[in-house]
């Protein structure tokens, strides 16, 4: 079966506040004199899960370096990890600023490890990785407008990360393979203007895929060098052209190119694509664009969404070309007026694939760097935490999505902290089960899925969410279910349903 996107499983609360952790209060100052400051931080967090029924009862299995598998049908497994961070800025006499950051990340699995129809982190591993190591500096142009150059390894993100956001993955023997802490890119680097209405990034990276490491599941090793260009509106006291939250409306276009990328079979997968010599055109836009002052009601439509197109006329693994795409838009609308201040939205995501596995054009979509996308709460572009993290490919297949979320007017612990709760259904189909290497006449049906959950932030720098969910199988499910059973293992039962139980963590110091 294809190797999947691995998931960063943050609550958005969560995500905020690893994205943000350079920011956050809770830095400790180890040097201050005249104008040089040197901090230290850390971030810990965890989660939990467990899976009944995991993979509609075919179950996860652990393989063995003697070469077989032990089957685990209810799946408990747990994960921890820590980044220690050491950052400093030099305000030097000349009217720049100088800054860089240096951190480290160790994760570990515990328990069965993922519930993925093979399992990537069982065998509780650990490990500990380089993660930023950067130097950069910040020129201001005006009062508000500055250029910003930074080298190394460093965090790198187009608006909500669709498209990028995610520079290295946590399976095989670096664990946390469901939280995902890791998102650092290697350099080059990134030159960056931010504006007052205007931003903009040129950016020469790659991803840190390591296959010795994630016995041979990682992405291709993948340079690229492109651009992005974004028109925004800030949110009142908010500042766009540095953070995308500040963003009341925005539209963007990114283009990149593949200068490098690795090309053996191992990568050969139906939703990987072909990646060297690969273009990438995408125009993303999202937030309140339709706010009229004559009609406040407008300031409550949301409007989300973003095309990606995939080219490539260089392809090899035995095929001529790629041409695929992806696409989702997402209309929602706030209550700002009825208790709880409820958001509801409607998502609807297609990401291409082709008809034949065996066609000399590969037609199914790469995800390339694609990050969680979660923006009011859970729900973000896995489609669901049971199916949509086990076993869906986001490839050759359409995701029609509801979610309804609400903040009660209640504080658990203190007078500014905040509880969210949400309730998440997913109905997921295939475009075309034979592209995906399931029997002919396998209907494209997949599954229904619904979550709940309830998000709680303490403050910027602690949060945690529990959230619970049923999956319902369908024609396409119990087949790619089926399919994932290694080779020579007897076929256990398919049912109708499996289910989820999560509770997660985080806390920056």
């Amino acid at each position: 079966m294809a190797v999947r996107v691995r998931r960063l499983l943050c609550a958005a609360a969560m995500s905020a506040g690893v994205l943000a952790a350079s920011d956050a209060s809770a830095d400790v100052t180890l040097f201050s004199r005249k104008d040089i400051t040197l901090n230290a931080a850390l971030d810990i967090g965890g989660d939990a899960f467990y899976f009944p029924n995991a993979n509609f009862g075919t179950g996860s299995y652990e393989p063995h370096k003697s070469g077989y598998y032990t089957r685990t049908k209810n799946v408990a497994l747990g994960e921890l990890y820590g980044q220690p961070m050491l950052s400093g800025t030099w305000k030097t006499p000349w009217g720049f600023s100088v800054f860089g950051l240096v951190s480290a990340i160790g994760s570990t699995t515990l328990g069965d490890g993922d519930a993925e129809s093979v399992s990537q982190t069982s065998g509780t591993p650990r490990q500990v990785n380089l993660e930023d190591a950067n130097l950069g500096v910040k020129i201001p142009l005006s009062e508000k407008k500055r250029l910003i150059i930074q080298g190394g390894r460093q965090k790198f993100q187009i608006d909500d990360g669709f498209l990028m956001g995610k520079g290295a993955y946590s399976s095989g023997e670096r664990g946390a393979w469901w939280y995902a802490p890791r998102f650092a890119f290697s350099g080059p680097g990134v030159i960056k203007y931010e504006g007052k209405s205007i931003r903009s990034d040129i950016f020469m990276l790659e991803n840190n895929s390591n296959n010795r490491q994630t016995y041979g599941n990682d992405k291709p090793e993948t340079k690229f060098v492109g651009f992005d260009v974004t028109l925004f509106r800030s949110r009142p006291d908010g500042d766009g052209g540095s953070s995308y939250g500040d963003r009341a409306a925005y539209v963007t276009l990114t283009y990149f190119y593949v200068r490098h990328a690795d090309k053996g079979a191992a990568y050969d997968y139906s939703n990987r694509a072909d990646r060297q010599g690969m273009s990438v055109t995408a125009l993303s836009w999202g937030g309140t664009p339709f706010a009229m002052k004559s009609h406040p009601f407008t300031k409550n439509i949301t409007f989300y969404g973003n095309f990606v197109s995939e080219q490539n006329s260089h392809a090899g693994n035995g095929y001529k070309g790629v041409s695929a795409y992806a696409v989702y838009v997402e209309p929602g609308y706030t209550f700002a007026r009825l208790p709880w201040r409820p958001h509801i939205f409607y998502r609807y995501t297609r990401f291409s694939g082709g008809r034949d596995l065996h066609s000399r054009t590969k037609h199914n979509y790469d995800t390339f760097f694609l990050y969680d996308g979660a923006r009011y709460t859970y729900g973000g572009y896995w489609p669901g935490e049971i199916v949509g993290n086990n076993m869906s490919p986001l490839s050759n297949m359409e995701i029609h999505q509801f979610d309804i979320t609400g903040v009660p007017p209640v504080h658990l612990l203190k007078k500014d902290d905040e509880l969210k709760l949400g309730v998440h259904f997913y109905d997921l189909a295939y475009l075309y089960p034979t592209g995906a290497g399931l029997p002919a006449g396998t209907k494209r049906h997949m599954s229904d899925e619904v979550n709940i959950s309830a998000e709680y932030a303490l403050d910027a720098n602690t949060s945690g969410a529990i959230a619970a969910g049923a999956a319902f199988s369908g024609p396409g499910g119990r087949a790619l279910a089926k399919s994932g059973v290694p080779e020579g293992q007897a076929m256990p039962g398919i049912h109708g349903a499996s289910g989820v139980i999560e509770l997660y963590f985080y806390k920056h110091f």
